[in-house]
């Protein structure tokens, strides 16, 4: 009664053409559990139905209704969450915002780009890159996450060490609230404001609970001319993050850095030793050539060997392969997992050797590559590709077994896939108390719980 009433009343205000009819698209996101089950046969979850609004004002609308019948919306983006977030469940309507996917406004001057939340990041940056501009945010979903996507689960990118990550990019948000309304975070787009809590953050990050973007106001950069590319090899892997500890805390921080273990070394460029990738970026050649003179002589004093550019060249060129990457695993009649944390300097060896250890004791023993590559300041993340042989009650043993090494050698539990229905169960511990603010935020704003419910909240 109640998804037949919503549904006439969406149709005789938007048009059938506002609703999907290929909804099997929309049964999974990218999760490899979800993905796993449905090679087996046992992901059975699937989408009343898929609502593709064309506005922010057809989005109100839908969100309206939805109130008013009581009906729950998990909004959609490019649907390349790996956590489960954007996957179909409690009979929720999904709305896609695909069809929301206008490039609306560029200013050189102001070096920001306004865009719908639909637009794919590939596609913003080949049309920003033609015009001699970049955002410089390059995730490995690239090619199927969309702006809004990118925000609500606050992602990073293989340029974040440099350039930051989406809320580093981020300047302005056009959101829908649950209750309709449609406002922007801040009135008045500027570089930064203290007329109150900037409140674009209440939405990075939120996986839609609080409400959905429907527009983005983004910096821009010029791209850089000249750049450098390098590959390492390092004594250890504790000694490879010790080096880019060095470099950025000395000035010298990269445009983009890879440090590999041994195990993924030896996987991916088949070398014994952690292998380590550098790039740097300037507009000015002699500049470049001083940062990359400074930084070559950290990496060889702490005995760090330069092996050329073709294992960066290797990386580079294969990034995006992913697809055969998982044909590979399955021939081999393997499944995986990635799993991201972060941590600060001081706890990144103990956090590396204790989910190693944890992981090395789980029935069936999977393998384990590790790889470091946001770095900041106060720490890095960590970032695990995990496989194992098909079996979900093995995924979730290894899972478990990896999330409490992390908490319990001080790392948070995800630097950047988010929570999704992954981790939910883990926020009572991290972020811990402040769940606390997190729901009552979520009781303020959505009262009738419709936006993305029992994810973040």
């Amino acid at each position: 009664m109640g998804l037949e009433g919503f549904l006439r009343d969406i149709i005789g205000s938007l048009g059938d053409d506002i609703i999907i009819a290929d909804i099997d698209k929309y049964s999974r996101d990218w999760w490899p559990l979800a993905m796993l089950l449905d090679k087996l046969n046992a992901w059975t979850a699937k989408p009343p139905v898929v609502l593709a609004p064309r506005s922010a004002s057809e989005v109100s609308y839908i969100v309206r209704k939805a109130g008013e019948y009581s009906l729950c919306i998990i909004p959609h983006g490019g649907g390349s969450s790996v956590t489960g977030a954007s996957a179909p469940r409690d009979d929720c309507i999904i709305l896609t915002l695909s069809r929301m996917n206008k490039i609306l406004d560029f200013n050189i001057d102001d070096l920001t780009v306004t865009v719908e939340a639909g637009v794919i990041l590939s596609e913003l940056e080949d049309w920003l890159n033609s015009r001699g501009y970049t955002i410089r945010h390059v995730p490995q979903s690239f090619h199927l996450a969309s702006i809004g996507g990118c925000i609500a689960t606050l992602c990073s990118g293989q340029y974040s060490t440099g350039y930051g990550s989406i809320e580093d990019i981020t300047v302005n948000l056009e959101v829908v609230l649950p209750s309709g309304d449609i406002i922007w975070t801040r009135s008045i787009t500027a570089p930064r404001s203290s007329m109150g809590p900037d409140l674009k953050y209440l939405f990075i990050g939120s996986e839609g609970a609080y409400g959905i973007v429907t527009k983005a106001i983004l910096r821009v950069l010029p791209i850089p001319r000249y750049r450098v590319e390098a590959s390492f090899e390092v004594p250890s892997f504790e000694r490879g993050l010790s080096i880019i500890r060095e470099l950025i805390t000395r000035g010298l921080t990269p445009a983009l850095a890879r440090l590999s273990d041994d195990i993924e070394s030896t996987i991916r460029f088949g070398r014994e030793k952690p292998v380590l990738l550098i790039l740097y970026e300037s507009n000015y050649l002699d500049i470049l050539d001083v940062l990359w003179g400074k930084a070559m002589e950290i990496i060889e004093a702490n005995s760090g060997e330069y092996i050329g550019e073709e294992l960066y060249k290797k990386w580079l060129s294969s990034r995006f392969n992913y697809e055969d990457d998982i044909r590979l695993i399955d021939s081999m009649d393997l499944w995986f997992e990635t799993l991201d944390v972060a941590a600060t300097w001081s706890k990144l060896p103990q956090v590396y050797r204790n989910i190693r250890k944890a992981l090395d004791e789980v029935r069936e023993k999977p393998i384990v590559m590790t790889h470091a590559s946001h770095f900041y300041i106060t720490g890095a993340t960590l970032y695990y590709t995990i496989l194992y042989r098909k079996d979900p009650e093995l995924y979730w043993n290894i899972v478990e077994a990896f999330l409490k090494a992390a908490l319990e050698s001080g790392a948070t539990l995800s630097h950047h896939h988010g929570v999704g229905l992954l981790r939910r169960k883990w926020l009572k511990v991290d972020p811990g108390q402040s769940t606390v603010i997190l729901n009552s935020i979520k009781k303020a704003l959505d009262p009738k719980n419709i936006l993305n419910s029992n994810i973040i909240t």
